[in-house]
């Protein structure tokens, strides 16, 4: 195995990528309540995709993996940019679609949570890349049809890199894609 790849360094190699389908908002909350239970005090993980994709979706099943009450509704912070919710592990949910600058993102205290051992989702990461931490695990969702989802991880740093494996041992086979 090689050494984690650097911001510049090029590529990541390709144990640190997982591509899974799902089908239906119950394979992605699926999906995201195993993802939940994998994650960890200040954990980062990026979610992208186009509207309607099942970033909230997979937010839901996530909170539920971090034992986050079901009655407790997840709902996208649109409007709010970050709702917090408390589970076995404190867990931040951003929204940075109407962000405008960078330097807004600062005063979401985003990563002082992380810090603090809050596990952090951000919901559309990709507006901001160059600030977005290191380590992190980034999540793209694909539409591959009406009910189905082809969903990318990808691992950047030691600590992401940990949970993608936790997480890939205990995938159903018949979801992942090579």
């Amino acid at each position: 195995m090689q050494d984690q790849p650097q911001p510049d360094q090029g590529p990541l190699a390709p144990e640190d990528v997982c591509r899974v389908l799902t089908r239906g908002p119950v394979g992605t909350r699926r999906l995201g309540r195993l993802l939940g239970e994998a994650l960890q005090a200040g954990d980062v993980l990026l979610l992208d995709g186009p509207l309607g994709a099942g970033k909230t979706c997979l937010t839901q099943g996530l909170a539920e993996g971090l034992g986050i009450p079901r009655q407790t509704a997840i709902s996208s912070p649109s409007f709010t940019l970050v709702n917090q919710y408390m589970g076995r592990l404190p867990l931040a949910h951003a929204d940075l679609y109407r962000l405008e600058r960078p330097e807004e993102l600062s005063e979401l205290g985003l990563w002082e949570a992380a810090e603090t051992g809050s596990v952090v989702v951000i919901e559309w990461s990709s507006r901001f890349p160059d600030e977005m931490p290191h380590d992190h695990l980034a999540l793209v969702i694909a539409l591959r049809s009406p009910r189905t989802r082809e969903l990318t991880l990808r691992a950047s740093g030691p600590r992401a890199k940990t949970r993608l494996v936790e997480l890939e041992r205990k995938l159903p086979a018949e979801w992942r894609r090579q």
